[in-house]
């Protein structure tokens, strides 16, 4: 049995109230922070988009996976440098 996780998570919504139905601000959000802890595009695993209906209309919220251990992304089309 090992100790670590196969791959680790984070998950961003938008304020209940104000700017909850701003589904660009969120992506934005989700967006700076996959490059702030610099998350390569092989170790990504899966993004997910959710909905909740308020009476002020959606809440949106992200979840994004990844794995740290993921094959190594070099020469896979970075436009970088």
């Amino acid at each position: 049995m090992t100790d670590k996780w196969s791959c680790q998570h984070f998950s961003l919504a938008n304020p209940l109230r104000r700017g909850a139905t701003d589904l660009p601000k969120l992506l934005r959000r989700v967006a700076t922070e996959i490059e702030k802890r610099d998350i390569g595009p092989m170790d990504l695993l899966d993004l997910t988009i959710h909905q909740e209906m308020t009476g002020d209309g959606p809440w949106w919220s992200a979840t994004i996976y990844w794995s740290p251990d993921g094959p190594a992304d070099e020469g896979l089309g970075n436009d970088e440098g």
